[in-house]
């Protein structure tokens, strides 16, 4: 956080001054079964244009910087842990790598590597490309057996897979390939008001 210079605090890192950013990623939040709260990203949802084009670096910065903390203040994540669900949409890997600029990638790297006090309970990744299942099965190789236990993948939307998840019930409505029921977002109801 130090090493960003005055990124977050001109202006005054607030809800208001990252909300147009924070959208274009489309994050959705929850609350499931087991009293985790789960961060919800659908790269089939991002908006791709906006993210490229309409934003700077540090807008992009800012808003995972407080999007982060609103979730790690979050009493059930404190409580109960995190889960995240990543629906990598079958991104190509030139098209993955390039989302961000490197500058960006290596300041939420330092951001999210050992830094943030989240418990990330589980990850789980549906529609993922061959090339991630490569690139896991090589990092894999460095990673302890209880991180590897807790990262899943999905190849499909099938029930078998959704059920893992908490079933149609637990997940939003539009995330992904299926019909998820699930309304609200509690990052969003909380700090932006029911829209």
């Amino acid at each position: 956080m130090d090493d960003t210079g005055t990124d977050l605090i001109e202006p005054p890192l607030t809800s208001s001054s990252i909300k147009k950013a924070l959208d274009a990623w489309q994050f959705n939040s929850s609350i499931n079964s087991e009293g985790q709260l789960v961060w919800w990203c659908d790269m089939g949802r991002v908006d791709i244009t906006k993210v490229k084009q309409e934003f700077t670096p540090e807008d992009h910065l800012r808003a995972f910087v407080w999007y982060t903390h609103a979730l790690m203040y979050n009493e059930s994540a404190q409580q109960n842990g995190m889960a995240f669900v990543y629906n990598v949409a079958k991104m190509g890997m030139i098209q993955s790598f390039t989302l961000m600029p490197a500058k960006l990638g290596a300041k939420l790297d330092k951001l999210t590597i050992g830094v943030l006090p989240i418990k990330m309970q589980n990850m789980y990744m549906f529609e993922s490309p061959t090339w991630i299942n490569i690139f896991m099965k090589l990092i894999g190789m460095f990673m302890s057996k209880k991180m590897k236990e807790r990262m899943v993948f999905m190849k499909d939307w099938s029930t078998d897979e959704t059920d893992k998840i908490g079933g149609l019930d637990a997940i939003p409505i539009g995330f992904g390939k299926v019909n998820g029921t699930l309304e609200g977002n509690v990052i969003e109801d909380l700090y932006f008001g029911k829209e």
